[in-house]
């Protein structure tokens, strides 16, 4: 799905390593992302870009009343997501993926809620999911999107070699039609797409010494998550294997310091359709 086509382009890739990383990911961050959503009167849940089903699993695992379908474009990651839901006895009673543009959705149901984590970035016109989901979702649904907004990325001391990997990262994954600010915009865009009774929430990491245990796990995971891009970029010719090892270097540098300081903001919106 890569080919020359910069729409079809994902930063992280789909090898096994960034497979697991989704994993690895969906547990570090979980409680600052899911302490906030509120399922609990839904049954039948959307999920758009549901990828290797690390977060149908959070899901799963938070409200065990839900039956989940989940929209993935990429069939490497639907194959991995089936077997992980049967690794955990999860049968497509419980959940189900479909392979579809999230774009042009085409499902012979109607959902009472929907959910959509870290994926609005990586599409062109992420106004057309929000869109296409309507008609799909029932009077009332609730909606709830976790989106990013790189902007806020800082680490005390700064590290030069991770904010020059930072801005190429980020201005790559804008080259190739995604938006590492779409955080921002996501109330715009809900109420474009004619949902109501939209709240926005800013959460994330403000981490220090008095945190060092999560210090060190978060300071990991990031390190991972820049990784992650790293084969594409060297391939494209955005950085260089040297640039790649400096930024994992630094981080490596950050993890030593007591003193050193992490902090990034995500948003979050609640609507209802």
């Amino acid at each position: 799905m890569s080919g020359n086509n910069p729409l079809y382009k994902y930063i992280h890739g789909y090898q096994e390593v960034e497979q697991e990383r989704l994993k690895e990911q969906a547990s570090v961050i979980e409680n600052p992302i899911y302490d906030f959503i509120d399922f609990k009167d839904v049954t039948s849940l959307l999920e758009i870009g549901s990828g290797v089903g690390a977060q149908t699993e959070i899901l799963l695992k938070r409200w065990p009343q839900l039956q989940i379908t989940g929209v993935e474009f990429e069939e490497k990651q639907i194959a991995k997501a089936l077997e992980n839901m049967k690794k955990l006895g999860y049968g497509r009673e419980k959940v189900k993926f479909v392979h579809q543009d999230a774009k042009n959705l085409d499902l012979p149901e109607q959902f009472d809620g929907a959910f959509i984590c870290w994926v609005l970035e990586h599409v062109s016109q992420p106004i057309e999911i929000l869109k296409s989901m309507k008609p799909h979702l029932k009077t009332g649904a609730v909606v709830s999107i976790t989106e990013v907004f790189n902007a806020t990325f800082y680490t005390y001391p700064v590290m030069p070699a991770i904010m020059e990997y930072w801005k190429l990262y980020n201005d790559f994954q804008i080259s190739i039609g995604g938006d590492p600010q779409i955080g921002a915009r996501l109330g715009d865009l809900l109420e474009e797409a004619g949902y109501h009774d939209i709240q926005l929430r800013s959460g994330g990491f403000h981490l220090d010494s008095r945190q060092a245990d999560e210090k060190q796990k978060v300071l990991t995971y990031w390190k991972n998550l820049m990784s992650s891009g790293a084969p594409l970029l060297i391939e494209e010719g955005v950085v260089t294997e040297k640039q790649v090892l400096a930024m994992q270097e630094s981080m490596d540098h950050l993890r030593s310091l007591s003193e050193s300081v992490f902090y990034y903001r995500f948003i979050q919106a609640t609507a209802y359709n």
